[in-house]
């Protein structure tokens, strides 16, 4: 997802995207304005970061990548980001440089306070600051107008010391030209595949290869444990279905449930719409800029454009996040009155948004959700009555051994399975299984609860896991002898017209000899731009990849492909930048080298200083 991130850095989608959670991170700032818990989650020379500052600030970034990843922010993924220790570190980095700006005597003016808050886009109406929707936007966010001109001071005190320590990072032309040309140089690669499966003149397995390979490897044979059962799901529906509640049930429900029943936030939009030229996206991308321009110094320009680029149709409509769709959704739900937002993909075009009023969620009459009361109280109903009747057929079923029948008795019909493994089946949860699997022949397992259902089962048969002998999967056995003995073969083809070879057109001549295939890739950047779907499954390749020229044209490794297959690579030609490129990205190349210094230059005397200041983190606290 990175990859993703760094091969769209240009694009207008991903931009506005991050410039809005930029905008939540001026609004909330990264720490946190009133502490929620005055326990310590760390102290930094002897000053405390509460558990509410690093909970806020652990919220703040889940909320950013949220944000910029969409639907790809899985769970696994915050876990591999441990978001927690991220949270803490940048907290810590706080304390570390306003305390030393502190011992400097550093801080933010109130002038230079006032200007940065007036700069900001969320307060300004046509470009200028208005005291009103200064207020208001922080009373939506409730915020009081100190709290975020107290958290405005830190922020102008941090840059202002990060730009103290960063003073001296200047980076020469000739380093930027240098970098720029080895993240620009092209490249384009014979890539040689051998693939097993096409390997001829392969000895067939012998009966001791076979009985060797059975012996070595028998465990991975092993047939799983499995079971047949019967089983009888207690739901909410099946019990709800002929509940009927009381007109003052119904009224007590939602009276005790009105954040059930509220209308969904809306957003007054009108739009400005441009096809996205696929000849020219740059060109596209610099039009939409320039309409961006103009269109945000007010409503009567965001018409006239709307106009002039939408055949004359203008119109506004009302939206809510479902129907925006999740990038417009984030991007306009965010966005207070009078914003222009965008540019967004739609489609194959571009589009910019304009925000023109905003209904906020309200309460809706009884009269117009009662269906929705009446069937959420039927579950709730639904959900009591099935805990009551699980357990009770639990009880008779136990006694009687005989699960159909008592569930039948309790109008829930039990089915039976087939042979049911660790994975579950279709009406069998994997849950249920596993416990299922632990209980002999006949019996009956305890109640299992998943969610609102309760499943009662009884195990009808058994077999347990075991390896079976070598004639029941001598053909299995047989097939993995023969791959192996031709990914041997297709290695060691591969290998020996490479040793052979000294130029591309060798490896191309002694691989068309050996009856391997040979393909060229595509021009690309080895250093910054994907590597080519030929070499998707080589793993860890790009640094070979950059060492190859016309002096040292093969690399002598041979790689993973997709499939099983062996891959080797040789360099063919190279494209170097121009000089015309390099100056028309240089100030560009160097503002980001530039960054990066700055950045190390901090981050060095952030490594420094925490080896002297008294750092304390409290275990509890990041678990």
């Amino acid at each position: 997802m990175l990859d993703v991130l760094r091969r769209n850095a240009g694009s207008w989608a991903i931009k506005i995207i991050l410039s809005f959670i930029a905008l939540t991170f001026i609004w909330w700032g990264v720490g946190t304005y009133s502490e929620r818990s005055r326990y310590a989650a760390a102290t930094v020379a002897g000053e405390m970061i509460t558990m509410g500052e690093l909970a806020e600030t652990t919220a703040n970034l889940e909320k950013t990548y949220r944000e910029v990843y969409g639907p790809a922010f899985t769970p696994e993924m915050a876990k591999t980001l441990d978001l927690k220790k991220q949270a803490m570190d940048s907290l810590i980095q706080r304390r570390l440089l306003l305390s030393e700006a502190g011992k400097m005597g550093l801080s933010a003016t109130d002038d230079e306070v006032q200007r940065e808050i007036a700069a900001t886009p969320a307060f300004q109406a046509d470009g200028v600051f208005r005291e009103d929707r200064y207020r208001s936007v922080l009373a939506y966010n409730r915020v009081t107008p100190a709290e975020f001109e107290a958290s405005k001071r830190t922020e102008v005190t941090l840059k202002k010391m990060e730009g103290l320590l960063a003073v001296g990072a200047l980076v020469p032309e000739s380093e930027a030209r240098e970098m720029f040309q080895v993240a620009s140089r092209k490249v384009r690669l014979l890539v040689v595949t051998a693939d097993p499966g096409k390997i001829r003149g392969v000895e067939s397995p012998t009966e001791a290869e076979i009985a060797a390979m059975y012996d070595q490897s028998k465990e991975s044979f092993r047939v799983p444990a499995r079971v047949k059962l019967t089983v009888a799901a207690f739901t909410p529906e099946a019990f709800g279905r002929e509940a009927q509640p009381t007109e003052e049930e119904i009224k007590a429900f939602y009276e005790g449930n009105s954040d059930k029943f509220r209308s969904e936030e809306q957003r007054l939009v009108s739009r400005i719409v441009l096809p996205f030229g696929k000849k020219n996206p740059e060109a596209s991308r610099k039009k939409i800029e320039e309409i961006y321009r103009e269109a945000s110094k007010g409503k009567a320009e965001f018409t006239a454009l709307a106009k002039k680029y939408s055949g004359g149709k203008v119109g506004e409509v009302w939206l809510t996040r479902k129907e925006a769709g999740a990038a417009l959704g984030n991007a306009v739900f965010s966005a207070p009155v009078d914003t222009v937002v965008g540019p967004v993909e739609v489609g194959e075009s571009l589009a910019l948004f304009r925000v023109n009023r905003i209904k906020f969620p309200e309460a809706l009459p009884l009269s117009q959700v009662r269906e929705r009361v009446v069937a959420m109280l039927k579950r709730e109903k639904g959900k009591d009555l099935a805990v009551v009747k699980a357990y009770e057929a639990h009880r008779k079923a136990t006694s009687s051994k005989d699960l159909k029948g008592t569930a039948a008795s309790l109008g829930v019909q039990a089915t039976e399975t087939g042979w049911v493994g660790a994975d579950g089946a279709g009406g069998v949860p994997p849950a249920v299984a596993q416990e299922a699997l632990l209980l002999p022949s006949g019996e009956i397992g305890p109640v299992k609860t998943l969610g609102d259902t309760h499943y009662l089962f009884q195990v009808t048969a058994k077999e347990d896991s075991r390896v079976p002998s070598l004639a029941e999967v001598r053909n299995r056995v047989l097939s993995a002898v023969a791959q192996e003995k031709r990914a041997v073969a297709a290695r060691a083809a591969l290998q020996q017209a490479l040793a052979a070879s000294k130029t591309a057109g060798d490896l191309e001549a002694n691989a068309r000899k050996a009856g391997l295939s040979a393909t060229v890739t595509d021009w690309f950047a080895p250093a910054t731009e994907p590597v080519p779907d030929a070499l998707a499954a080589a793993g860890e390749i790009r640094r070979d990849l950059s060492t190859l020229s016309s002096k040292s044209p093969l690399s002598a490794k041979v790689y993973p492909g997709p499939g099983g297959q062996f891959l080797a690579v040789a360099f063919l030609a190279e494209q170097a930048p121009t000089d015309a490129e390099f100056a028309r990205k240089k100030d560009a190349v160097m503002r980001g080298m530039t960054e990066q210094k700055k950045a190390a230059m901090v981050e060095a005397f952030l490594s420094e200083r925490r080896k002297t200041a008294k750092v304390e983190i409290n275990p509890e606290a990041l678990k």
